[in-house]
């Protein structure tokens, strides 16, 4: 039985999180450096910082098409809690 993806902890809260299936690839932070961060142990990439613009928004959704994991999600919150 496969188990279904978790939004990792240590993403901020908010639209766009990533899940437990990231492999940590990097592809996500070289294509939205100031929105991704990775673990101690470089394993795997979280959100850092929900988009503050536009171009963010545009960045991290360009890391969204190349995650070769699909695990970059859009449908959290949008306001924190």
């Amino acid at each position: 039985m496969t188990q279904t993806p978790k939004p990792l902890p240590d993403n901020e809260p908010g639209k766009y999180y990533v899940t437990d299936a990231c492999n940590g690839c990097g592809l996500c932070f070289s294509v939205a450096l100031q929105n991704f961060m990775y673990s101690n142990d470089a394993s795997y990439y979280y959100i850092l910082a929900q988009p503050a613009d536009e171009r963010e928004d545009a960045d991290i959704q360009r890391a969204i098409s190349v995650c070769p994991m699909d695990c970059i999600k859009q449908d959290g919150l949008l306001a924190k809690n």
